[in-house]
């Protein structure tokens, strides 16, 4: 396979492009900007641009794809040319549901704190040797491999691209999903309240028939718009589990008596809460996750 990125000094682009590389497709790319970590690894793999910027003559008539980035313009040379010779253009999380949609993705979501679920997640499929992929919006924050089942995705709400303007996690149809907030910003990308939290009902109806939808009950917003939906999915609501706090230290009411943990504020136990339903669909018993959430700091 031939893809060519345009947009790669993006983290999730290039983390994106460095895994087909690895796997042995012919990757290329351009870019105005790359951050000095990132030109050490293209240096190390041997991916790096004899010139940094936009040349027409990097796209040609061989490429299977042309993936853009979300902060391409609409005048790009480079997606001008991909244009004229009609070529498959798809934004960065349209190419990634493409590569992934054989496998159970896993897609958590949310204005502020799905980036908290997402490492209590991998912490403790990780402690209790479960292998998966998984795809963050960060340096080295990419796993593919042929034969794990499950994918792990954080589900970020910019819009995709020039020519996909729908919020990157609306391309993802996760199997099982997770939605932990809804907090509108101004000066985000949404003109107000309204349009940004229906980008999270869309999210919902999104999920493929049969799969699920964990729910922070906590949130007006998100349960408004999961227990509103009529997709037919299995919806498991969740919130701020009971627990102890002494001499600074919080203990976690469980079955088998208050655990310590590490974390501490309502906002982590919430999300440990929802994390527990996650990691359960994916085959962690309850004192498997206990156990392993013991240790996350």
């Amino acid at each position: 396979m031939q893809v060519h990125f345009i947009g790669l000094g993006e983290v999730e682009m290039f983390n994106l492009a460095l895994a087909l590389h690895k796997k042995g497709d012919t990757v290329t790319g351009s870019d105005e900007l790359f951050d000095e970590s990132l030109k050490a690894v293209m240096r190390d793999q041997g991916l790096m641009l004899d010139e940094i910027g936009w040349f027409s003559n990097r796209v040609n008539s061989q490429l299977d794809f042309v993936v853009l980035g979300t902060n391409v313009t609409s005048d790009n040379p480079e997606l001008e040319k991909a244009k004229e010779l009609g070529l498959r253009l798809v934004s960065y999380p349209a190419f990634l549901y493409e590569l992934v949609k054989l496998k159970t993705r896993v897609v958590i979501a949310g204005s502020q704190r799905r980036s908290e679920v997402v490492s209590m997640v991998l912490h403790v499929l990780d402690y209790n040797n479960i292998e998966v992929d998984y795809v963050l919006p960060s340096p080295n924050g990419i796993h593919l491999t042929e034969e794990n089942d499950f994918i792990v995705m954080e589900g970020g709400d910019r819009p995709s691209s020039v020519i996909d303007a729908v919020p990157q996690f609306h391309n993802y149809q996760p199997n099982i999903a997770l939605l932990t907030d809804i907090e509108f910003k101004e000066g985000s990308f949404y003109s107000d309240f309204e349009t940004y939290a229906e980008q999270y009902g869309i999210f919902v109806n999104s999920i493929v028939k049969g799969g699920s939808i964990t729910y922070n009950e906590e949130d007006v917003e998100v349960k408004k718009r999961v227990e509103s939906s009529e997709n037919p999915i299995r919806k498991f609501s969740y919130g701020t589990p009971d627990y102890q706090e002494a001499d600074g230290q919080i203990f976690l009411d469980t079955p088998d008596g208050e655990m310590p943990l590490e974390i501490s504020g309502e906002t982590a136990l919430s999300n440990l809460a929802g994390a527990k339903w996650v990691c359960q669909q994916m085959g962690v018993d309850e004192v498997e996750f206990y156990e392993a959430m013991a240790t996350f700091k």
